[in-house]
């Protein structure tokens, strides 16, 4: 009997999507060759390898953090982070990777947080806590770094609060085009096809940034969402004065 290659590769991964992950990148072989179809059918006597990582990401939101670390020199090392929308904790895991001394893992949803995380205690989970109420009250140190990834919302919402009770001089925000648009510019897999409309969409951001930040930098994120639409992360820090 046949299944599909997602289905069979559950067993090596806390969940489907974790499989759909490690196949979409080339990491799994069924009989010593490469398949990055999820819907690709295994039989039962078919052998399927797994290529190990050094590191096992929680999610690939990990990548996409590491990436904007690497490429814009953050340093955080015995740094106390924030982490807006950590979900299963991708950037959560990556601020831990880069030698944060404490990150505060919010999100608004419960039970999300990958058990690595939730065990290690440099993580202060904070599950149920809206990020458009937060308080620096909520927090037994200084923050000195924030990162936000957040989905089905536009991510000015929560930044106009963040910004008017935080004064943290370094932050990156994971900038979501597909949210940032009204459902009418996306297409049926809700994707965001036009470039042009990207593109005034980051500039607005940008815009909008500067108006806290003296520096705001930019990349592409290195993988897209998990629908395929092209993300991108912004660096901002130089924080203005009195704002």
């Amino acid at each position: 009997m046949s299944k599909r290659l997602d289905q069979a590769c559950i067993e090596y991964f806390s969940t489907r999507a974790k499989a759909q992950d490690a196949i979409k990148a080339g990491r799994v072989k069924v009989n010593k060759k490469t398949i990055m179809k999820c819907s690709y059918l295994v039989k039962e006597e078919d052998v399927i390898e797994i290529e190990k990582k050094e590191v096992e990401f929680v999610s690939r939101a990990y990548e996409k953090l590491d990436c904007a670390l690497k490429a814009f020199s953050i340093d955080l090392k015995d740094k106390v982070v924030l982490d807006i929308g950590a979900s299963t904790g991708g950037f959560t895991q990556a601020c831990l990777q880069a030698k944060a001394k404490k990150v505060y893992a919010l999100d608004v949803g419960h039970l999300q947080l990958d058990p690595i995380l939730d065990q290690d205690h440099r993580v202060v989970k904070m599950e149920g806590h809206n990020a458009r109420e937060i308080m620096a009250s909520w927090f037994d140190e200084p923050i000195d770094f924030i990162c936000m990834d957040v989905s089905f919302i536009s991510a000015k919402t929560i930044l106009d609060h963040v910004f008017s009770v935080l004064n943290v001089e370094k932050i990156v925000v994971l900038v979501k085009p597909q949210f940032e648009c009204g459902p009418q510019a996306l297409n049926k897999k809700g994707v965001l096809k036009n470039p042009n409309l990207r593109k005034k969409i980051l500039d607005d951001m940008d815009r909008y940034f500067r108006q806290f930040y003296e520096r705001v930098d930019w990349i592409d994120s290195p993988i897209k969402g998990r629908s395929g639409n092209l993300e991108a992360l912004a660096y901002l820090h130089h924080k203005r004065p009195n704002i």
